[in-house]
C-alpha cells in the first residue's frame, strides 16, 4: 500500500511538474524571440556562422531554461497540489472574488487553479500531439535506413576521388561514402558517425561538372558542421514544444542560416555563383517529387529565393512583415505578463499584511455573542430574589420565548458555512471541469479539420510559391545575363567605332593615293 502512495504521489508530481513546464515555456519562449530578434539585427552585417552560433547558443539556453523549470515545479510540486485552503482562506477568497474579481491577483489565481485541477487533461493533450509527431520522426529515420541501404549503387571512381579530395580540403577527418540512388529525386546526407551522400541516379552524369562539384561541396559542409545531429535535437525540440511559436521561429531561423552557411562553405570553394545559382533552381523542380531533408541540398523549407537574392547581392536577409508583427506582439505580451505579475506581487503583499487582524476581528465577534447569550443572562438571575425566578418561569410558560437582544444574528456557525462550502466546492469544479473538457474535446476535432483544410491549402500554395519562386530566379539570371550582354555589347560597339575609324583612315589612305597617282599621271612627259 505504501508503495502504490508513492508511485501515486511521484506521478501526481511528475504530472504537475510536466504540465507547468510546458506552461512556462511559452512566456520563456516570446522572451527568447525578443531576444534573437534583437541579436540578429545587431548581427545582421555580419556572416552567416556567427549568426547560426548566436541563433544556436539563444536555442540551447532555451532548452536548458525549460529543464530547470522542470526541476523546480517537482520541488514545489508536493505543497502546491497536497495542500488544502483552510477555513480562513477560503472565506477570504470568496470576499476577493465578489469585490475584486478584475484584479491581477484574481486573474493569476483562477489561471493557476484552473491549470493545477486540469494538469493531467493538459498533459494528455499534448501527449496526443506529441505521439503523432514522434511516429513522424521515427518514421522519417526509418526511411532514412532504408534510403541508405536499398536501391543503391556505386558512383564512378571520378567522383568518388573528387568527394575524398574535397573531403581533404575542408579537413573531414570523417569517412564519407557516396552512393548513387534511385529511390530519392534530390541529393541528401545520411546518418552522423558514418555519413553518407546520396545522388539520385544519372544526376552526375546529366548536369555539367560545377554544379555536381557546387552539390557534393554543399553537402560536405553539413557533413563537417555536424549539421545532422544538430538539426536531430530540433527536430525533438520541435516535437515536445510544437505549440511554441517563440522556438519554432528561432529553430526556422537556424535551418536558414544553416544552409547559408553551407552555401558560404560551398561558394568560398568554387567561386561561381552563377554555377550554384543554377545548381538551385535546377534542384528545386525536384523537391515536388521528393522527400524533404533538413540536410537535402534544397533545404527543407521554400527558401530559394531569399537564397539566391543573398547569394548574388551579398546581403543578409532582414525581418520580414510577418516576423516584425511576431516581435512587436511578443513584446506586448511578454511586458503585460510582467506587468500583471508585478501588480499581483503588490496585491499579495497587502492582502497579507491585512489578513491576520480580519480573522482575529472574526473570532472576537464570535467570544463576544457567545458571552453575551450565556454568562450576561446567569448573572442577572443570580442577583434577583427567588420570587421573581418563579414569575419569570411563569412568564416564560405562558409567553412566547422573546428573541434575546444580544443573541447573535447568525445561527450557523461560521465553521459549519466553511465546512459546506469545502463539501460543495468540489461538486462545483468537478462538473465545470466535465463541460470544459467536453468544449475543448469539440475545439480539438473542429481544429483537426481545419487543420486538414489548411494542409490542402498549404499543398497548393507550395505549388503556386514553388512556381513564383523558379520564375523570379529565372528573372534574375535573366537579368544577370542580360547585363553581361549589354556590357559585351557596349564592347563590341567599341569595336566597331575603332573598325569605321580604321576602315575611314584607310579610305582617306587610298584616296590621297589615287589623287596622287592621277596627278602623276597628268604631268607630261
Amino acid at each position: 500500500m505504501a508503495h502504490l502512495l508513492l508511485i501515486s504521489t511521484t506521478l501526481n508530481k511528475m504530472i504537475t511538474a510536466f504540465s507547468w513546464m510546458l506552461i512556462h515555456s511559452l512566456w520563456q519562449g516570446l522572451f527568447l524571440a525578443i531576444v534573437t530578434g534583437i541579436v540578429l539585427v545587431l548581427a545582421k552585417r555580419s556572416g552567416s556562422a556567427y549568426r547560426y552560433n548566436l541563433a544556436l547558443v539563444l536555442f540551447m539556453l532555451f532548452i536548458a531554461g525549460c529543464g530547470l523549470t522542470f526541476i523546480y515545479e517537482w520541488n514545489n510540486a508536493a505543497s502546491s497540489v497536497s495542500l488544502i485552503p483552510a477555513a480562513g482562506n477560503i472565506i477570504e477568497g470568496k470576499s476577493f472574488s465578489l469585490f475584486n474579481a478584475h484584479t491581477a491577483k484574481q486573474l493569476i489565481n483562477s489561471f493557476t487553479n484552473y491549470f493545477s485541477a486540469n494538469a493531467p487533461f493538459v498533459l494528455l493533450i499534448w501527449f496526443m500531439v506529441f505521439l503523432f509527431k514522434s511516429v513522424r520522426m521515427i518514421s522519417c529515420i526509418a526511411y532514412n535506413q532504408r534510403i541508405r541501404n536499398y536501391q543503391v549503387y556505386q558512383p564512378s571512381k571520378y567522383w568518388a576521388d573528387k568527394v575524398e579530395a574535397f573531403s581533404k580540403k575542408l579537413k573531414i577527418d570523417k569517412a564519407i561514402t557516396l552512393l548513387q540512388s534511385g529511390y530519392i529525386k534530390v541529393p541528401v546526407v545520411v546518418g552522423h558517425l558514418k555519413p553518407v551522400i546520396l545522388m539520385p541516379v544519372g544526376l552526375l552524369a546529366g548536369l555539367p561538372v560545377e554544379q555536381v562539384e557546387a552539390i557534393l561541396l554543399h553537402e560536405l559542409a553539413h557533413i563537417k558542421r555536424n549539421d545532422y545531429f544538430v538539426n536531430f535535437v530540433q527536430n525533438v525540440a520541435e516535437a515536445v514544444f510544437f505549440f511554441n511559436p517563440g522556438l519554432l521561429w528561432i529553430s526556422s531561423l537556424l535551418k536558414e542560416e544553416r544552409e547559408n552557411c553551407c552555401d558560404d562553405i560551398a561558394l568560398q570553394q568554387t567561386n561561381n555563383k552563377m554555377e550554384f545559382v543554377q545548381a538551385l533552381i535546377s534542384f528545386k523542380e525536384h523537391e515536388l517529387y521528393g522527400q524533404a531533408y533538413a540536410t537535402a541540398f534544397p533545404g527543407k523549407k521554400n527558401y530559394l529565393m531569399r537564397r539566391v537574392v543573398r547569394i548574388l547581392n551579398n546581403k543578409n536577409k532582414t525581418m520580414g512583415i510577418g516576423e516584425k508583427v511576431f516581435f512587436t506582439l511578443s513584446i506586448l505580451i511578454l511586458s503585460v505578463l510582467i506587468t500583471t505579475v508585478t501588480i499581483a506581487q503588490i496585491t499579495v503583499g497587502t492582502r497579507t499584511k491585512a489578513k491576520q487582524p480580519i480573522i482575529s476581528t472574526f473570532a472576537q465577534k464570535k467570544e463576544n455573542a457567545v458571552q453575551n447569550t450565556v454568562i450576561k443572562p446567569n448573572k442577572q438571575a443570580a442577583n434577583k430574589p427567588i420570587s421573581s425566578l418563579h414569575k419569570m418561569k411563569n412568564s416564560m410558560v405562558d409567553k412566547p420565548e422573546e428573541p434575546i437582544l444580544n443573541e447573535p444574528a447568525i445561527k450557523i456557525e461560521p465553521a459549519a458555512m466553511v465546512a459546506s462550502v469545502v463539501k460543495k466546492q468540489p461538486n462545483n469544479d468537478q462538473i465545470q471541469a466535465e463541460l470544459d473538457q467536453q468544449q475543448a474535446k469539440r475545439d480539438q476535432q473542429q481544429a483537426m479539420r481545419d487543420q486538414e483544410q489548411a494542409k490542402r491549402d498549404q499543398e497548393q500554395a507550395r505549388l503556386d510559391q514553388l512556381q513564383a519562386t523558379r520564375d523570379q530566379a529565372q528573372a534574375l539570371l535573366a537579368q544577370a545575363q542580360a547585363k553581361r550582354d549589354q556590357q559585351q555589347a557596349l564592347k563590341d560597339q567599341a569595336q566597331a567605332k575603332i573598325d569605321q575609324q580604321e576602315a575611314m583612315r584607310q579610305k582617306a589612305e587610298m584616296d590621297a593615293a589615287k589623287v596622287k597617282a592621277d596627278s602623276n599621271r597628268q604631268i607630261p612627259q
